[in-house]
C-alpha cells in the first residue's frame, strides 16, 4: 500500500503505471516532477519499481468482501474473486503488463472489501465525533451511522431445514428453459439441488423445468449428461444485478450416476470449496436470542384446551419475570381464576376483531370479604358497552391495592408446532440427517394435543392507578358492578404452571445436602436445616415462618458444619435474601462479600472439590419431561411480540438486533413504514443516544434478577396518511417535566395525527446458555471455526433483552380522551393496513 506521505501525488503514480516499461519512463516522470525536491522524486521512484514487482501471492476473498466470490484462473493459478476484483484485477494487468504487487493491493484495497468499509467508517465516526467537540456543543449527539440506525431482523421459530450439506461452489453451467439457451454460474451445490446465478433479463417463473449441462465441471471430468439435468425451479431471489435461481433436481432413475458423483466430489472437496452453513449460522443465532428471551417473558402465555366445544386453561408458561401474573389469578384456596377470566365471550369477541393481532385492555380488581377472594374484571370494549358504569368500574377499582391492567393478546397454535424443526444436515456419506432431539413422549403428546390458542397476559399497570382514580362515580351504582364479578365454581378445572426450562443459566452447581442451621432474627435464633448449596448461595427451610423480604441481609450459623472445620469461622455468616416463599418457610440465599471474602464460600469450595464424587447434584425433575421445551416452541411459532436486544460493544451499547415472532406487530410495522420498506429504521426507537445514555445507564445499574425497568415510548404520526411529507416522530415518557406535560402532549396528539403507544420493558441478560446451542456451533466448527467464535461473541455481548407492547388502546381511557378514540383507531388501521397490505 503506498505510504500516507506519497499519497498526494497518487495522480503522478497512477499516469505513470502504464510506462513502468516504456523507454519514455524517465522523460514523462522527469516532466511531472519537476517541481518537487529530489527526496521526493526519488521516493515515488522506489514507490513505482515496488509496485511493479512481480507478485505470486494467491487472492481468496471469500468472506471479506460484500460481492459473490467465484474462481477466477490467471496462469493456471486459481483465485477466488467476486466482479468487482476480477475487474481491478484485469485492469492492473493491462497497466502494469502482468501481475504485480500494485495489482494485489488495489485488488485488497477495493472499495466493498469489508475491512476498508470497516476502516472508513470508523474514521467518519471520529470525524464527527471531533466536530460535535469543536462545534463546542457537547450535549449534541454524534449523528447515528447506518449501522446502528438499521436493523437485523431475528424471526423467532422459525429455522431453514437442509436434509444434506450444500457446499459454495461457482462453476460455469448451460442454462436451458422454456426454449431460450444462456450461460450462468452456480453459486452453490448439493446432491438435490444448487443455487444459480443468472444474469438480469433472463426470465422464469416458480415451477418452471430448467434443464442444466455441467460445462465447467465437463472439462475436468467425464460425465456423460449429454442430455443435462433437469431441475425444477423453486424461488426467485432478485438482486440489482443479477438473479439468484434456487432450484431442486428431479428424481429421475437415469441421473442416479451423476447423483453418485456429486456426493463423492462433495464429500472429497468440502475443505476446499467450504460448506455452506448460512442456514445453520441463522438457526444458531436464531435460537441464541430466543433462550434470552423467553426465561425474561413478562407476558404469561396461557394455553387454553378445547375439549367437545369446551374452553379451558390447561398450562401456563412461567419466568421469574411473569409469576406475578400467575399468582394474582390464584383465589385464597390457591386455585387459577383463569378459566373465569378467559371466558368464551370474552375469547369470541378477541376472534371477531380483523387479524393479525387480536388484543385487548384488561382491568381487573379483587375483593376480600368472609375470608374468600372476589376478582372482578371488564375488558375496554366490555366497558364501552356500559358507558354508565365505566366511571364507576375505574373510580372504585382504581383505589384499591389490587387494582390491575393487562394486555390481553390472543393467537392459534397448534400441537404440531411442538417440535423443534431445525435438523443438522448430514453428511454426503449418510443418508439420514442428524435428529435435532428426540421427539415428544406420549405423555407430552397427550397433554398438547387438544390446546389450540395461546392467551397472554401483560401487566401494563405500572403507576397508572392514580389516573383511573380521577373518574368520579355514585356509590349508589356500586352493586351494579357485579356484572363483572366471576362466579366461583365448585370444580375448577387444572391449570398448570410450567416453568421455562433453560440449561446452564445457573452460575454454578448446586448440590443437594441437609444440615442444622440457626436463622438469626430479632436476637432470636430460629432452626432450620439447608435443602441444597453451592459456593455462592443456601436455600434452607426454618421450622417457622419467618419476616424477611427479597434483598434483606440475615445472618445464620451452620452448627454441625463447624463441628467437622476449625480452619473457617461458621457462624453470624451474612447472606442476601433472594426469593422467599409463600409459606414464608424456604429461603434462597447468596453469599455476601467482604474485603476479606466470606468464609462460607471458602469452607463450600473446599468441600465440594474434596468430595464432588459422593455428592448429589441438584436437578430439578419436572412433572412432565419435555413439556416445558414443547410450550416454548408452540409460543414461539405463535407470537408477535416485540423483542430488541443491546449488545455492549466496549464501553458503548448497540441497539441493532430485533426479533418478531409469526407476524409482525405495530411497533415492527411503524419502524417498516419509517425506513420506506428498506431495512428497519430504528431511529424512533434509538433518538437522542437513548441507546448508550437512558438505557445502557439503566443496566449498569441492574442485577441480573432483578425486575424489568419500564418505559414508555410515544409514536405521533401526522394526518392523513396519504399527505406528502408525513411526519413520523417519538417521544419518551422521560422526555416530559412532569405528569400534566405528558398529558398534554397525549391528548394534542390524540386529537391532531394518529398516536401510538408501547409500553417497553428492560431487563439485564446473564450469560447465554451454551448448551441450547452446542450441536450446531460444533457442527460450524468443523468447516469454519471463525465463523463459529463470531456467532459465539455476538451472543456473549448481548447485556440486556427488551420487550414491547402495544399500550395504545389503553392510553386514551387513562386520559379520559375517549372522544378522540374513534377517529385515531381509524388512522391507525389505515397505516397498519397499507403498510401490511
Amino acid at each position: 500500500m503506498t505510504a500516507e506521505d506519497l499519497k498526494e501525488y497518487v495522480g503522478v503514480i497512477e499516469r505513470m503505471k502504464s510506462l513502468m516499461k516504456s523507454a519514455e519512463f524517465d522523460q514523462v516522470f522527469s516532466l511531472l516532477t519537476s517541481d518537487l525536491p529530489k527526496s521526493k522524486q526519488f521516493l515515488l521512484k522506489m514507490e513505482l519499481k515496488r509496485m511493479a514487482q512481480p507478485c505470486d501471492y494467491f487472492i481468496d476473498l471469500r468472506g471479506h468482501v460484500d460481492g459473490e466470490v467465484r474462481p477466477f484462473v490467471y496462469r493456471e493459478k486459481t483465485h477466488y474473486m467476486d466482479d468487482k476484483a476480477i475487474q481491478i484485477f484485469e485492469n492492473g494487468i493491462k497497466q502494469y503488463g502482468g501481475y504485480t504487487l500494485g495489482v494485489y493491493e488495489e485488488v485488497m484495497n477495493a472499495d466493498n472489501n469489508f475491512r476498508v468499509m470497516h476502516k472508513k467508517e470508523t474514521a467518519q465516526r471520529v470525524k464527527s465525533v471531533l466536530q460535535t467537540a469543536e462545534s463546542g456543543d457537547e450535549n449534541k449527539p454524534a449523528a447515528t451511522s447506518d449501522e446502528q440506525a438499521t436493523a437485523k431482523l431475528v424471526k423467532f421459530g422459525h429455522y431453514v431445514n437442509r436434509t444434506e450439506e450444500r457446499m459454495n461452489f461457482g462453476i460455469d453451467v448451460e442454462v436451458k428453459v422454456n426454449d431460450s439457451r444462456f450461460v450462468a454460474t452456480t453459486s452453490d451445490l448439493s446432491i438435490s439441488g444448487c443455487k444459480l446465478k443468472v444474469p438480469k433479463g433472463r426470465a422464469a417463473a416458480t415451477g418452471d423445468i430448467v434443464t442444466i449441462n455441467f460445462t465447467g465441471l465437463e472439462q475436468e471430468f467425464t460425465l456423460d449428461i449429454p442430455q443435462g439435468i433437469q431441475y425444477t425451479l423453486v424461488d426467485v431471489e432478485q438482486q440489482d444485478k443479477v438473479n439468484y435461481w434456487r432450484l431442486k433436481k428431479k428424481p429421475v432413475e437415469q441421473d442416479q450416476g451423476f447423483s453418485n458423483f456429486l456426493q463423492k466430489f462433495i464429500h472429497g472437496n468440502k475443505r476446499r470449496y467450504k460448506v455452506n452453513l448460512d442456514n445453520t449460522t441463522d438457526a444458531v443465532t436464531t435460537k441464541g436470542y430466543e433462550q434470552f428471551y423467553l426465561p425474561r417473558l413478562n407476558s404469561l402465555p396461557v394455553y387454553l384446551a378445547v375439549n367437545e366445544g369446551a374452553v379451558s386453561p390447561r398450562f401456563a408458561l412461567t419466568t421469574d419475570y411473569n409469576k406475578s401474573v400467575w399468582h394474582y389469578f390464584l383465589d385464597e384456596q390457591q386455585r387459577s381464576v383463569l378459566i373465569t377470566l378467559l371466558a368464551v365471550k370474552r375469547l369470541k369477541s378477541l376472534l371477531a376483531q380483523p387479524g393479525p393481532e387480536r388484543s385487548t385492555i384488561l382491568y381487573c380488581f379483587t375483593h376480600a370479604a368472609k375470608g374468600k377472594l372476589y376478582y372482578y374484571s371488564a375488558t375496554a370494549e366490555e366497558l364501552q358497552a356500559a358507558p354508565d358504569l365505566r366511571a364507576t368500574f375505574f373510580g372504585f377499582g382504581a383505589a384499591k391495592p389490587s387494582w390491575r391492567v393487562f394486555h390481553l393478546n390472543l393467537v392459534k397454535t397448534t400441537a404440531q408446532h411442538a417440535t423443534e424443526t431445525f435438523n443438522l444436515p448430514a453428511a454426503p456419506q449418510k443418508t439420514e440427517s442428524i435428529p435435532a432431539k428426540v421427539g415428544l413422549t406420549p405423555l407430552v403428546q397427550g397433554a398438547i394435543k387438544n390446546l389450540r390458542y395461546i392467551a397472554s397476559l401483560t401487566d401494563i399497570s405500572a403507576n397508572n392507578a392514580v389516573n383511573y382514580q380521577q373518574y368520579k362515580y355514585n356509590p349508589a351504582q356500586l352493586s351494579q358492578l357485579n356484572q363483572f364479578g366471576h362466579r366461583k365454581l365448585p370444580q375448577v378445572p387444572a391449570c398448570e404452571a410450567i416453568p421455562v426450562q433453560y440449561i446452564n443459566l445457573r452460575a454454578e452447581s448446586r448440590y443437594l445436602y441437609k444440615t442444622t442451621v440457626k436463622l438469626h432474627q430479632n436476637e432470636q435464633m430460629v432452626a432450620g436445616f439447608s435443602r441444597d448449596f453451592s459456593t455462592g448461595g443456601l436455600q434452607i427451610e426454618t421450622i417457622e415462618p419467618v419476616k424477611y423480604s427479597k434483598g434483606d441481609i440475615v445472618q445464620l450459623d451452620l452448627v454441625d458444619l463447624q463441628k467437622i472445620t476449625s480452619k473457617h469461622q461458621l457462624t453470624q455468616l451474612p447472606y442476601e435474601v433472594m426469593a422467599v416463599s409463600k409459606s414464608h418457610t424456604i429461603m434462597n440465599l447468596r453469599a455476601l462479600s467482604s474485603e476479606n471474602g466470606h468464609t462460607a464460600k471458602q469452607f463450600f469450595q473446599q468441600l465440594i472439590q474434596n468430595n464432588r464424587a459422593k455428592l448429589t447434584l441438584a436437578e430439578e425433575t419436572p412433572k412432565y419431561p419435555g413439556l416445558s421445551e414443547a410450550l416454548r416452541s408452540m409460543y414461539l411459532k405463535a407470537l408477535n411480540n416485540f423483542a430488541f436486544y443491546l449488545h455492549r460493544k466496549g464501553i458503548r451499547y448497540e441497539l441493532n438486533v430485533i426479533a418478531q415472532g409469526a407476524t409482525p406487530n405495530a411497533l415492527h410495522t411503524l419502524l417498516l413504514l419509517d425506513s420506506n420498506k428498506g431495512p428497519l429504521n430504528l431511529e424512533l426507537l434509538l433518538k437522542n443516544s437513548t441507546a448508550n445514555l437512558q438505557f445502557a445507564q439503566q443496566l449498569k445499574a441492574m442485577k441480573r434478577f432483578d425486575p424489568p425497568k419500564s418505559y414508555e415510548l410515544y409514536i405521533r404520526v401526522s394526518r392523513p396518511p396519504a399527505a406528502a411529507g408525513q411526519q413520523i416522530e417519538s417521544f419518551y415518557d422521560y422526555e416530559f417535566d412532569d405528569e400534566s406535560q405528558k398529558q398534554t402532549f397525549i391528548k394534542q396528539a390524540l386529537q391532531d395525527a394518529t398516536l401510538f403507544a408501547f409500553r417497553l420493558f428492560l431487563s439485564r441478560t446473564g450469560r447465554p446458555d451454551t448448551d441450547y446451542i452446542a450441536r450446531e456451533i460444533s457442527y460450524i466448527s468443523v468447516y469454519a471455526i471463525h465463523r463459529a467464535k463470531t456467532l459465539e461473541e455476538e451472543l456473549w455481548s448481548v447485556a440486556g433483552v427488551g420487550d414491547a407492547v402495544d399500550i395504545s388502546k389503553e392510553l386514551a381511557w387513562r386520559y379520559d380522551c375517549l372522544e378522540q378514540v374513534g377517529d385515531d383507531k381509524a388512522h391507525q388501521q389505515v397505516l397498519l393496513g397499507r403498510e401490511t397490505g
